[in-house]
């Protein structure tokens, strides 16, 4: 069980450098994933959106505006 061991040390340093209010955003988070099974799963992104949420927050995305999206909604019409 290493790789718990590991995993939950970073996970209590991660959450150690967190602000308050990430704090209780994970706790909610923590909260979800302790029901029981209920047939009701937190939204955990598949690897293609947690890779599109790494870039972004690492700023390398494109930033698009609600108008420029709309107009490519609009587009077909």
């Amino acid at each position: 069980m290493l790789t718990q061991t590991t995993e939950r040390q970073e996970l209590h340093r991660m959450i150690d450098t967190l602000t308050d209010d990430r704090v209780v955003a994970a706790l909610e988070l923590i909260r979800e994933l302790r029901r029981p099974d209920d047939g009701y799963l937190p939204h955990i992104p598949n690897a293609e959106t947690a890779a599109a949420i790494r870039e972004g927050r690492a700023g390398n995305r494109e930033k698009v505006t609600i108008d420029q999206i709309m107009a490519e909604l609009n587009a077909g019409n």
